[in-house]
This record gives C-alpha cells, sequence and structure tokens, in this order.
C-alpha cells in the first residue's frame, strides 16, 4: 500500500473512532511498528491528528 494512501487511512480511522493504536494499524495494515510511528509523526506535524502513548487521536 502506497505510503499516503496508508495514511490518509489512519487519519480517517481516527477520525472515525476518535482514537487509533500502534498495535491494531500494525495488525490491520501489515506494516511494522516503525512505519505506523513515522506515519503517526508524519500526520501529528501536519495538525491532522494528536500523538498520544501508543496511538493517536483524532484533532477534529
Amino acid at each position: 500500500m502506497p505510503r499516503e494512501e496508508r495514511r490518509e487511512l489512519i487519519a480517517g480511522a481516527a477520525r472515525t473512532k476518535g482514537h487509533v493504536w500502534v498495535a491494531d494499524l500494525v495488525r490491520e495494515l501489515g506494516v511494522s511498528r516503525m512505519t505506523i510511528h513515522r506515519d503517526l509523526q508524519h500526520l501529528d506535524a501536519q495538525g491532522r491528528i494528536r500523538r498520544i502513548r501508543s496511538g493517536a487521536t483524532s484533532t477534529a
């Protein structure tokens, strides 16, 4: 899955559910924890999510 598509899915899941957990994203997307951490850092820097311990919450 392309990086931008994965990041859109993560941001969308955070908006829909209110929060996402790293372990769930690793399992659902089939990528490493480090990949998820990098994606969350990128989305947080854009202001699309807010990082929390072990996951992220929606900013909306």
